[in-house]
């Protein structure tokens, strides 16, 4: 994976209108933040919105979360001069609404490219892209997609937007559009890139919540955004290792180290082989990684 976003479990939304917002967001659970220039204004306030999270990226500190700015679509009046704006205050990323094109991430990849943020650790810090697959054709171009810039280290699947454009009704389970969640999570892992799943709306339904991050997770996704600070602590929990996976993870690592040359072994009466290896190395880097 690149630049190791599997770490990430929770991705929050915050408004990009409110420093207010902005602040509370900062000091929540959430992995990383989307501070919002998209769905979450108003077209009159977007310039407004530019403007405060411009001044938030120049003077505020992030403790050390992942920041990522939503930008709007570049097929409109607001999004090209978003990412400029944006990236020539120091945002760490960017994340791409309504990702359908080859060309809107060859375009973007060059500004970000050409920032040098100052608060950056790592050359990473300052250059990452995300891009929202919401649309019909974003699904089918998801891959291609993943792999335009190495600047793109993640997928996000959108299933509002999705829905609306396909006609369909969303059940409670999203049954309706499991063939898309699942392609966007193959053309992210055929990528090499993090794959997230989309927020749940129902802000007070937490059980819920708890269902679809748990399928989500089932499924294979790396985390889950959120649109609400209630829900952090269910959608770090889901995507988190449990004590269980950690042991057995452990366990699996130690038997097939302490038996050199042999690619697979018999552990608690199951057979594993490399294959398990990696998974459980991939389980404890997840853990080391929350740990730094």
């Amino acid at each position: 994976m690149k630049n190791n976003l599997t770490a990430l479990r929770s991705l929050l939304y915050v408004p990009g209108n409110s420093e207010k917002m902005i602040l509370k967001a900062r000091d929540s659970a959430a992995d990383a933040l989307i501070l919002d220039l998209e769905d979450a204004i108003a077209v009159e306030q977007k310039l407004a919105a530019r403007a405060t999270i411009v001044r938030a990226l120049r003077e505020m500190t992030f403790d050390g979360k992942d920041v990522f700015v939503r930008i709007n679509a570049l097929t409109t009046d607001f999004g090209l001069e978003d990412a400029r704006a944006v990236a020539a205050a120091g945002a760490p990323g960017i994340l791409l609404p309504k990702a359908e094109r080859v060309d809107d991430v060859t375009t973007l990849a060059p500004i970000l490219q050409s920032r040098n943020w100052a608060g950056a650790q790592t050359v990473h810090d300052a250059k990452r892209l995300l891009l929202l697959i919401e649309t019909p054709r974003g699904v089918f171009a998801a891959r291609e997609l993943a792999e335009a810039s190495e600047l793109v280290v993640g997928l996000l699947f959108g299933s509002a937007d999705l829905s609306r454009e396909v006609g369909c009704t969303l059940s409670d389970d999203e049954q309706e559009v499991f063939y898309a969640r699942s392609h966007v999570l193959l053309a992210a892992r055929a990528a090499g890139v993090a794959a997230y799943d989309a927020p749940h709306f129902g802000i007070a339904d937490l059980a819920g919540l708890r269902q679809r991050c748990q399928a989500a997770r089932r499924l294979g996704y790396d985390g889950k955004t959120a649109i609400h600070p209630a829900h952090l602590e269910i959608v770090n929990a889901a995507f988190a290792p449990t004590e269980a996976e950690i042991a057995t993870a452990e366990r699996i690592v130690n038997a097939l180290t302490a038996a050199p040359g042999r690619g697979a072994i018999a552990l608690d009466g199951q057979m594993i082989d490399q294959v398990h290896l990696a998974a459980a190395r991939k389980v404890l880097a997840q853990v080391q990684a929350k740990s730094l």
